[in-house]
């Protein structure tokens, strides 16, 4: 029996954004673009010292679909655990209105603004949960510009993106909504595996980024903090020191960070995972095994990533 979100293609999207005048004009026009638009989108402004509010106040104007969420307080930008209320107090308002207003929809996403979106990004999303009613959590490609080529990120296909990324409406509220905390992308990613829905990614479906994800903070700062998160999830000890041998070679500074972190967080024992069986969950799929069977899906995955610039829409 299909879910009932299969009788809409509608969906919501949900854009967090703290100092994002340079970016949020491209991420706008390659919405607006979009083959197949969304019902309704909600702009969360993070109290932004810059023109962000502004020009996404001129964004509503325009659009009777697009919606601003105006924040205040919270400080620095900080994505231990205010990025995730930021994005989860823009879902609830999303919620709300669609609700309000009668607007249907099936899927529900997040959208950070620092991407270009092809033209039929989220129609090749709509598309993969219609194909597969057990799909619950689907993100595009990751892709970003090196010098004049477009060039895949090389991330496992079966492990969504954090954004831009789309939740099958029943598959959100059976992970408890977008959840408050460290690592929210992949704590509903796991809890929807634990739940015996599919996830994964449409790595034809082209978001380009424009900086790397831990691309804000710095490398020492961006793996310093996954390598908290990755304690905070469960992960061993040992795991992390085969990821951080595999980052050594890319760049030093990355392998160390992601250790630093992990074991910060172990000293100042940092509360983990309660769900015992999540947690083993967690475990198994960041054994070397289970590692190696990711690089094969990664390398699998290679002959469907299109390369051509002319491929971006925006």
């Amino acid at each position: 029996m299909k879910p009932r979100s299969s009788k809409t293609r509608g969906y919501l999207l949900v854009t967090p954004a703290k100092n994002e005048e340079a970016n949020l004009p491209l991420l706008a026009r390659s919405v607006v673009n979009q083959s197949l638009r969304p019902r309704l989108w909600v702009i969360v402004n993070d109290n932004s010292s810059d023109g962000t509010g502004k020009i996404a106040d001129e964004l509503a104007r325009r659009h009777d679909w697009i919606e601003v969420l105006h924040l205040k307080g919270g400080g620095g930008y900080d994505l231990k655990y205010r990025y995730s209320k930021v994005v989860r107090a823009g879902f609830e308002r999303a919620l709300s209105l669609a609700i309000g207003r009668g607007i249907p929809f099936g899927y529900i996403g997040v959208l950070d603004a620092d991407f270009i979106l092809e033209r039929r990004f989220f129609e090749k999303l709509v598309e993969a949960f219609r194909r597969d009613p057990r799909l619950g959590i689907v993100s595009g490609g990751g892709y970003y510009l090196k010098g004049k080529r477009l060039v895949w990120e090389g991330t496992d296909p079966e492990r969504p993106k954090g954004s831009p990324r789309l939740f099958r409406r029943e598959c959100f509220r059976e992970v408890g909504g977008y959840r408050e905390g460290p690592s929210p992308d992949t704590v509903s990613h796991y809890l929807a595996r634990f739940l015996g829905w599919r996830t994964g990614q449409v790595v034809d479906a082209i978001a380009v980024q424009l900086r790397e994800t831990e691309g804000r903070f710095g490398h020492l700062r961006g793996y310093e903090m996954l390598g908290w998160s990755n304690y905070k999830l469960g992960a061993s000890f040992t795991s992390v020191l085969a990821r951080a041998g595999f980052l050594m070679l890319q760049n030093p500074v990355k392998g160390y960070a992601l250790v630093a972190g992990y074991l910060k967080a172990f000293k100042e024992r940092e509360r983990r995972i309660e769900n015992g069986d999540l947690r083993e969950m967690i475990r198994s799929d960041l054994t070397l095994g289970s590692n190696l069977r990711k690089l094969k899906r990664i390398r699998d995955a290679r002959k469907l990533v299109p390369v051509r610039e002319s491929d971006v829409r925006g």
